[in-house]
């Protein structure tokens, strides 16, 4: 028999007449004893006298006295439980139970150390409780005050919904007299999904000046925290249930990835950890399982940023389930490996799944919790904290420009080499950026063929400087072009001057500092000569957004009909699209279709980054692109040259 479907069938007797009648078997949907025991039993002591409040027919008494508590007393409101019980248990001596009211008791004063309630606070008050409700709850809150002797423990086996934690902490916590104590149970008796609590109300000789300590036992620590505040005690008990709801949903076999993060002390720093279970969708079950956790410094590349590259993650640890566990720059882990291994093991254990698991997994990583060398950091007014950073990937040094209030987001990055005096230099000849290489290989669709031509004439505009690197490279290897560096945040030139050797002083950039919408906005009205052969789309918006780059702010009607008349008749725009929907990305793609009628598009093997290659030409006039005849046009002294063709090849027209 299932939860009534309404809840005010909670509070109804002949529901529970009904239920029981119809349920022979002990109703344990909040656990049996083993479930419960290791919560409540570091809180009685086989002295102590119980109260059970609404005991039905479950075995929790049975079990408390056959594991050494003899003092037993049990009470609920339907005769044919209390006969039932009666008749079970005839033979465990001091142990009795009585048809009895929870807001009309009738022991005496201080009677008893110990009063738990399993389920019944949780059935007397619905979470659309009336007056009267509430009324008879306070009722019986009042009796457990006046029978628990001092030092006495007030023990609820809850759900925990909303307004049962609301109505229990607004009752105790002013009264002053009661330390408050929340601990998640882990039920795995019952089957039933939903997490249960223990609220544990220590009662005080005497009210205290002022109120009393709120603590909580989180599933992620081994040890009790103090809570500030009752809206933190809350949001803690809310953290727990969504801690439940995704290890019940990592109970089975994952389709796709899921995720959850983990807060540490100070929330505004973003989370300690986040946590990506990926599943082998083709595995009938789970037989193998190991964590993976990935140093600050590698979290941007594609293998650990992008889901496809966590799917081959997966297969290159050769796992069946891989749980892969971020780590954030702005959290300190002063322990290392071992001290991230003791905070995520507990948890982590949980999404083990195997049948035939020891408890035994490994946990695994390509090398310390920080492999990044930190060159520089600073302060944005307008995107937030930055760091500029050093990290070794396959033999290859690079320095990255990362702004902090996103994990994963790499802004810029560039290679490093040696240079003549032997100091180490950014390297502006070679783009570490696969999307960078992507664009650039779109020139081979530009009328102006700067790719094959030295000497090409091009007027072009970067949308988003970044490091610079991409208007370095493109100043470098096509010396008749001009480029146009557009940049919102000043702090960001500094970076790129600064950290990245923009070659700024050069004659042919110009940098404008000025939101890029706008600058499209002036283009557009100028006369064709001094509009762009080529605007390149590089600006980035919400990472955790459907639509991460370009915000969707430039994909608006005007956006596009601006940049539109901001190129010349020839000209093309090539952006960087990067969205976590194909269908959504189908839909931008048809949308930019009406300003450019010829679209085509760059894959990367990663599936990461698109680009978008848009000229006004119209569609019926253009010949069919051949990649390899275009391929075979590209001079080969251009820098990245390999990645650069590789892009080429993977050029197609976008059907739409």
């Amino acid at each position: 028999m299932s939860a009534p479907n309404e809840p005010q069938s909670f509070t109804d007797p002949a529901y529970w007449k009904n239920f029981f009648a119809k349920r022979k078997s002990p109703f344990e949907w909040y656990g049996d004893y083993n479930s419960l025991s290791n919560v409540i039993d570091k809180y009685l002591k086989p002295k102590d006298t119980f109260l059970q409040l609404g005991c039905g027919n479950s075995e929790l008494a049975t079990q408390l006295y056959d594991n050494g508590f003899h003092c037993i007393h049990s009470i609920d409101v339907e005769p044919s439980v209390i006969a039932t019980q009666i008749r079970k248990n005839k033979e465990r001596l001091g142990m009795t139970f009585e048809t009895g009211d929870a807001a009309n008791l009738s022991m005496a004063d201080e009677a008893h150390t110990i009063v738990i309630d399993k389920g019944t606070l949780d059935a007397l008050l619905p979470p659309s409780a009336s007056e009267s409700d509430e009324a008879l709850v306070t009722k019986m809150f009042e009796e457990v005050h006046r029978v628990l002797a001092s030092g006495g423990r007030y023990i609820i086996v809850t759900l925990a919904q909303p307004h049962i934690t609301e109505f229990w902490i607004n009752h105790f916590y002013p009264l002053k007299q009661y330390i408050l104590r929340v601990q998640k149970v882990e039920n795995k008796a019952s089957g039933f999904p939903m997490p249960v609590f223990c609220f544990i109300a220590t009662k005080m000789r005497a009210p205290m000046p002022n109120p009393l300590p709120l603590e909580v036992l989180r599933s992620s620590s081994i040890r009790t925290d103090r809570i500030d505040s009752t809206d933190e005690l809350k949001d803690s008990i809310r953290g727990e249930q969504e801690l439940s709801q995704f290890i019940y949903l990592c109970s089975k076999k994952l389709d796709s990835e899921v995720s959850i993060d983990f807060h540490g002390a100070d929330p505004s720093l973003g989370p300690r950890y986040r946590i990506c279970v990926v599943d082998n969708p083709e595995a009938k079950k789970i037989d193998t399982f190991a964590a993976f956790v990935v140093p600050i410094g590698r979290d941007s590349e594609w293998l650990f940023a992008s889901p496809k590259g966590r799917k081959a993650l997966r297969v290159q640890c050769g796992r069946e389930r891989l749980a892969i566990v971020f780590l954030n720059r702005n959290q300190k882990y002063e322990k290392g490996m071992d001290g991230v291994k003791s905070d995520i093991g507990h948890f982590v254990g949980m999404l083990d799944v195997r049948q035939d698991n020891t408890g035994n997994y490994e946990i695994l990583s390509i090398g310390g919790v920080d492999v990044k060398r930190t060159v520089s950091t600073g302060r944005s007014d307008i995107n937030g904290g930055w760091s500029v950073e050093e990290v070794t990937v396959e033999g290859n040094q690079t320095r990255r420009l990362v702004f902090l209030n996103t994990m994963n987001l790499v802004q810029s990055e560039a290679y490093l080499k040696t240079g003549k005096k032997k100091q180490t230099v950014i390297d502006l000849d070679q783009l570490a950026c696969d999307f960078h290489r992507m664009m650039i290989g779109s020139l081979a669709i530009s009328p102006q063929q700067p790719l094959a031509k030295n000497d090409a004439q091009c007027k072009m505009a970067v949308l988003g400087l970044g490091g610079g690197l991409l208007t370095a490279y493109l100043v470098r290897h096509f010396k008749k072009a001009h480029v146009t560096a557009v940049e919102l945040d000043p702090e960001v030139l500094k970076i790129a001057n600064s950290h990245f050797s923009f070659p700024h002083s050069d004659a042919r950039i110009d940098v404008v500092i000025q939101d890029a919408l706008i600058h499209l906005q002036e283009t557009a009205k100028k006369p064709e000569e001094e509009k762009y052969d080529v605007i390149f789309v590089d600006v980035s918006g919400s990472q955790n957004a459907a639509l991460q780059c370009p915000p969707s702010a430039f994909l608006t009607p005007e956006a596009l009909g601006n940049m539109k008349n901001s190129v010349k008749e020839q000209g093309m725009i090539s952006l960087n699209l990067v969205t976590r929907d194909s269908e959504f990305g189908k839909s931008i793609k048809k949308n930019i279709a009406e300003y450019f009628p010829t679209l085509y598009t760059v894959l990367s093997f990663e599936d990461v980054n698109e680009i978008i290659i848009g000229l006004k030409t119209p569609k019926n006039t253009i010949k069919p692109v051949v990649p390899q005849k275009l391929i075979n046009t590209v001079r080969k002294d251009i820098g990245s040259y390999d990645e650069v063709v590789g892009a080429i090849s993977n050029i197609r027209m976008v059907d739409y």
